[in-house]
Formats: C-alpha cells, structure tokens, sequence
C-alpha cells in the first residue's frame, strides 16, 4: 500500500499530464477507493496543486505546468539566461551530477564546449551534449526505466548506479521554490534521483525562473542549506534574501545582457 505522501504525488501528476481527471477513474488506476481520492483531492486543492470540479479534478491554470514540450519553450529566454550564468560556477576537471529538465538541458549546452568534467546524468539528452559537443568530457550514463517524452532514466536501477558515485557538483532543475526555501519537483520518480544526487554531491546548485517561486508541488527535494548557488532571473523577495544569506546560499541572479 502506498503511502499518502507517494499517492497523492501520483493524483496530482495523472491531473496534471491529462489536464482532467475523474474520482471513478483515479481510483481504479491507483486502486483505492473514491473517498480515498476525495479526501488526497482536497488535500492536493488546498495546495493550489488541482482544481476540483465536480466528479473529479482539473490542471490549476498557472506558470510551470504542462507537458514537457511546453516546458521548454515556456520562459526559454529567462532560461537561457539562467544557464548562461550557471556555467560560470563550474571549472574544467570537475566532476558534476546533472538530471533532467529543461533548464539542466541548457546549462549542458552551454557548459560542454567550455572544458573537460565528468559527467554523471540520467538524460540522454545532456548527455549527447557532452558525447558532441565538449573537449574530451568523460560522460556517464544512468541506467534505468527509460521515460520516452523526457529522454530520462528514473527507477530502482537509476537509484542503485548513483549511490556509487560521488562528485564535485549537482545541478537540479526546480518546479517550485517556496519562501521558506524549500526545493521542490512534482513527481516521486524525479524527486528521489534529486536527493540521490543532493545526497552525493560536495555542492548543489539549483537553477530556477522566476514562476518557480510562485509554484509550489507536493515533494520536496531538500532545504535552501543544502543549496550552495540558487541561479535565477530576477532579483528575489528580501525575505527571500535574507533567508539565503542565513543559510549560506549564493544567490546568482542573471544579467539581462550576459555575453557568452
């Protein structure tokens, strides 16, 4: 039997891939009963995470939701932006985790001409940056369950091959950053391979727009002092600040006009 926790993160990923879904048909994919759905519904509602309707729950209208085509193309400019910059906190010779997502994707891209590093990933697509485009990067990829839409690995077998490995650095993407700095992501699968990677890493460094802290998900990945840089586009809240300073985190924020 899953734990709520778990459930409830599978509720709001089946709303938010299909835009809509129904008590009835909720409860027989995950096999629990309707008034178990209800009560993770209202949870998942008071969280801003779905809207309910009658008879089941739709996908909020907000920031930061969608498939994952959408994603890349939503606040690509700002995303560029944010990568751009993150590649300056990283020196040749490292050794850095890096895991799926759309801004990742970016800061792989703009890292791999610049130098040699160790590469450890679980998408395929960072990981062709490296094989094509960097000066003699030594790129390892995860087994895994292969997601299709994303071009990721994620599972048990993901799991096990990271808990080999140490690095210098990880690079995570966020869904959410809240203003008690929290880390946020949506889905079970994703959250796990973060903390591995969390867990295994000298430093970790997030990379988030700016919708990101006006998101929130169901999971946390870990706390803002777990963070060494937090890269975004525009400048925070003072709160936030002074919530970043406390806990030791370098806040990047990047230039609109930053050159290569």
């Amino acid at each position: 039997m899953k734990i709520p926790e778990v459930r409830r993160s599978e509720v709001g990923r089946i709303v938010l891939e299909r835009g809509r879904a129904s008590i009835t048909e909720l409860a027989e994919e995950l096999k629990v009963s309707e008034e178990t759905v209800r009560r993770d519904l209202n949870v998942l509602h008071e969280k801003g995470l779905v809207v309910k309707v009658h008879g089941g729950a739709i996908t909020p209208d907000r920031p930061g939701l969608g498939t994952y085509e959408k994603r890349q193309l939503s606040q690509a400019s700002e995303k560029r932006r944010i990568a751009l910059a993150a590649t300056k906190l990283f020196t040749p010779g490292s050794s850095i985790m890096i895991d799926a997502g759309s801004t990742p994707e970016l800061v792989a891209e703009y890292l791999a001409p610049r130098g040699a590093y160790t590469v450890i990933t679980n998408s395929m697509t960072i990981a062709r940056q490296f094989w094509r485009n960097s000066d003699g990067s030594t790129v390892i990829m995860l087994g895994g369950e292969l997601r299709v839409d994303t071009e990721d690995t994620l599972g048990e077998i993901t799991l096990n091959q990271l808990a080999g490995f140490n690095a210098d650095h990880a690079i995570l993407a966020a869904a959410g950053v809240s203003e008690t700095g929290d880390i946020m992501r949506y889905r079970i699968d994703e959250v796990m391979i973060a903390r591995a990677m969390v867990a295994r890493a000298r430093e970790v460094t997030i990379v988030a727009d700016h919708t990101k802290f006006e998101s929130i998900a169901p999971m946390n990945i870990c706390g803002l002092q777990q963070v060494t840089n937090l890269v975004t586009d525009r400048p925070v809240s003072d709160s936030f600040a002074e919530l970043a300073a406390r806990s030791g985190t370098n806040l990047v924020i990047a230039s609109t006009n930053s050159g290569g």
